[in-house]
């Protein structure tokens, strides 16, 4: 009994230990998500995921908040607007074609000044992995669950994409990595990440503005 309360006591010191540890880490990037009736929860839960594991490497963790699209609508707001914090919205907008492709995702600048509001096309995720069935697999022909695993895959890294150009609050794309303007279907739907990778200046400077505080500022 002696042996078992000591680990008991030592096992809860370190536990609050961790806890007064976490204390001093900046608080989580927050961010509201909404999707339209036909992009599953459990699809949408996959996408946050996908697009958190993206980030982790950098430390920097993220507060997802699920909003419901009938009461997103009817608060109307502007992109721009900061005091409404970060939003992710989830809808079968097309956007605007680039080079003759239609994008996953897309986020709005105003000159130097990152928008609120971050879209992600369902509409065009699903047609992204329609053409890319050499790939990714025949669409038609996936159980429900493959489908929604590997939509999740292209979306949620489409959606790290995007966050990367909130965060670092710049339209610039790198030569290679996350922040590269362009990805292969393979990289889109392969179990690894490979091509999704944040560099070590990337990372420092994210670091710095979240330790400091701008990121959650906007």
């Amino acid at each position: 009994m002696l042996i078992i309360t000591s680990l008991a006591v030592a096992a809860l010191a370190a536990s609050s230990a961790a806890v007064v540890s976490d204390t001093s880490a900046p608080p989580p990037v927050v961010a509201s998500v909404t999707a339209v009736a036909n992009v599953s929860p459990s699809l949408v839960s996959r996408v946050l995921d996908e697009a958190a594991a993206v980030w982790r490497p950098t430390g920097v963790a993220f507060a997802f908040r699920r909003v419901p699209w009938s009461v997103a609508a009817r608060l109307d707001q502007n992109p721009f607007d900061a005091s409404a914090g970060l939003r992710i919205v989830i809808g079968d907008a097309r956007g605007a074609a680039h080079d003759g492709l239609l994008p996953l995702g897309w986020i709005q600048f105003d000159h130097d000044s990152p928008a609120q509001e971050i879209y992600l096309s369902y509409r065009n995720a699903i047609d992204f992995m329609t053409d890319s069935a050499g790939v990714a697999g025949a669409i038609t022909r996936m159980p429900p669950v493959e489908k929604e695993i590997k939509l999740a895959r292209a979306m949620g890294r489409a959606l790290a994409h995007e966050l990367g150009h909130y965060l670092l609050a710049s339209k610039a794309h790198t030569e290679r990595g996350l922040m590269r303007a362009t990805h292969t279907a393979s990289e889109f739907f392969d179990f690894s990440r490979r091509g999704f990778d944040i560099d070590v200046a990337q990372r420092q400077l994210i670091a710095a503005l979240w330790r400091d505080g701008v990121i959650a500022s906007r």
